[in-house]
């Protein structure tokens, strides 16, 4: 069998065939296109690789700038440059070449220093309970607590709980979940509960061939599921050679029916259903009511908040506030919650515009848990706000890694690259977003606005029809809208909405009245509409500066420079 690709190079490590790179066994983070461009270097190390050829190497199906390299390289450099030895030299109009010394060494595949790729299933119950509907949940909340602790080992790639929710049939093999996840092996589980105690039954399942890994049982109290999680946790990090798993911060039990309640919590904040928000914020909150001391339940609970601003089910002033409180309390008692860092940078980026503050707790979201899928897309998405978009690419791209099947992840880089006025990589992504899920709430949208700045219009229409009919708009609303558009093109759609929005102001906010009344052609409406929703915090506002759906408002050059100042985004329009 031929062994893995691994070269060694001034005290770093790079594993081709596991995407690592690392220096005395510590993992060191590339975006992974950064990754792929200094693949692409060290296999053709002292010689000259032209920038056309890396950009055919790196991105074989995509038109991309040649600039993106210079980001890359740069990254690189950050990374790799020690004691003032240069790894990568510039040859000016041309392209790069790698220069330190370099070996290269085989690898056999089955034995250890590698990066695995993992997918923890949701624990099944084996009572006489699994149809009353309690145990489910709890199965969930396990789940979600191994992911937890796995997920904070550099050395490994986890699917997120948003991936494998759901995965709980005993017909599908975890073989086969395994391979469909695309990853090296599958975590699952088994639980009953006797007489106060919990026996759970793990076992991890390599993805190619079934073969068993490693096997435990464990006899808990009830109330020690968390703890239960630790110990799999150790054990399966120990078996893979990944070194320790952090678990200390898992051993204080919480009531039974509050690993219940979480799990009922997670499931409905996952579903990203602006109906299921308000019982996710209502189970998350009888969980640490039943728990008060229960960090994981506060931090859902302050996720749950986050998102009732997003769906806009609540005023958002009202939601962030809730939702700050909820992450400094599970911060109090759990310094290392990523959850409640992730919620916390949320509230800061979206509700506070507090850039600065949000940056540093989405790092030390990123730090405590390198596989935290929600911390990369928030992250992406602060950074594209700040004008740093190809950076903002980058870490969407780390998430679509940990979580390649969602529709989420996939959306999210559509709109990247519409920031980046690359409107057919945008029309693609939501395209993607659409066979994954054909009924999602926000893709067409996005779809459409990508038509609409290509100058595509019959396909800006046609989106905008399918994603009234799709989410059930009266069809008196569908046609006259058509109407609109056959009688009068784009600007008979704005005239309509315009309209529509007279009829029914309360439900046009002011961002929207804005960037109707700009395409209208009306900049005093426009740019009092802009200046009540900076007064009132919109977090719609966050990408004002990089959005090209505000380009009529971009025409007037100054106001539009002072509503960026009041928002302190002034640096990224210069």
């Amino acid at each position: 069998m031929a062994g893995r690709e691994i070269y060694d190079f001034s005290g770093f490590r790079l594993d081709v065939s596991d995407r690592r790179l690392s220096r005395a066994d510590q993992a060191i983070p590339l975006a992974p296109k950064a990754f792929d461009v200094l693949v692409a270097l060290v296999r053709h190390a002292g010689r000259l690789v032209t920038k056309s050829d890396l950009l055919v190497q790196v991105w074989p199906k995509a038109f991309v700038e040649e600039g993106i390299l210079a980001v890359h390289v740069s990254a690189l450099r950050k990374a790799l440059d020690r004691d003032g030895r240069r790894t990568i030299e510039t040859v000016p109009r041309a392209g790069y070449r790698f220069v330190g010394e370099l070996t290269r060494r085989e690898v056999d595949p089955e034995a250890g220093d590698r990066r695995w790729s993992l997918a923890v299933l949701p624990a099944r119950p084996l009572t006489a309970e699994i149809l009353s509907g309690r145990d489910w949940p709890t199965g969930l909340t396990f789940a979600d607590a191994l992911i937890d602790r796995l997920g904070r080992l550099p050395q490994v790639v986890v699917r997120p709980t948003r991936a494998i929710q759901g995965r709980t049939s005993p017909a599908e093999g975890p073989a086969s979940i395994g391979e469909a996840l695309r990853v090296d092996a599958v975590l699952e589980s088994s639980f009953a509960r006797t007489g106060g105690r919990v026996q759970v039954t793990a076992r991890l399942v390599r993805s190619r061939d079934g073969a068993c890994l490693w096997r435990g049982e464990l006899d808990e109290a009830e109330g020690d599921l968390l703890a239960a999680a630790g110990t799999v946790a150790e054990a399966v990090a120990a078996q893979l050679g990944l070194g320790p798993a952090d678990t200390a911060r898992s051993r204080r039990p919480h009531p039974p029916e509050a690993y219940e309640l979480f799990g009922r919590g997670r499931s409905h904040l996952l579903s990203a259903s602006m109906f299921e928000v308000p019982k996710a914020v209502e189970t998350f909150r009888a969980a640490s009511e039943r728990a008060p001391t229960y960090a994981a339940a506060h931090a859902g609970l302050a996720l749950a908040h986050c998102a009732e601003a997003e769906y806009r089910v609540r005023p958002w002033g009202e939601a962030f506030s809730d939702a700050r409180a909820a992450a400094l309390r599970a911060l109090a008692m759990d310094d290392a919650c990523a959850d409640a860092q992730v919620a916390l940078g949320a509230v800061l980026f979206r509700g506070d515009w507090n850039w600065t503050g949000a940056e540093r707790s989405l790092e030390r979201a990123l730090r405590l848990n390198p596989n935290h899928t929600e911390a990369y897309l928030q992250y992406g998405s602060l950074l594209e706000a700040l004008g740093r978009i190809a950076e903002g690419l980058e870490m969407k791209l780390r998430a679509l890694e940990r979580d390649p099947f969602s529709p989420l992840v996939h959306l999210q880089i559509a709109v990247s690259h519409y920031y980046q006025r690359r409107y057919d990589d945008a029309i693609e992504w939501a395209r993607k977003t659409l066979d994954l899920d054909p009924r999602h709430p926000h893709a067409r949208e996005h779809l459409a606005g990508a038509y609409l700045k290509k100058g595509d219009f019959d396909r800006y229409i046609e989106a905008n029809l399918e994603h009234a009919r799709v989410h059930g708009a009266p069809q008196e609303l569908v046609e006259a809208l058509k109407q609109a558009y056959s009688s009068g093109g784009p600007s008979g759609v704005v005239r309509f909405a315009l309209d529509q929005a007279a009829r029914s102001p309360q439900g046009f906010p002011d961002f929207q009245m804005a960037l109707f009344q700009a395409e209208a052609g009306d900049l005093e409406a426009a740019f009092r509409h802009l200046d009540r929703a900076i007064e009132s915090r919109d977090p719609a506002l966050v990408h004002l500066a990089v959005g090209p759906q505000w380009d009529g408002l971009r025409s007037d050059p100054s106001r539009f420079a002072l509503r960026l100042e009041r928002m302190g985004l002034s640096a990224v329009a210069s």
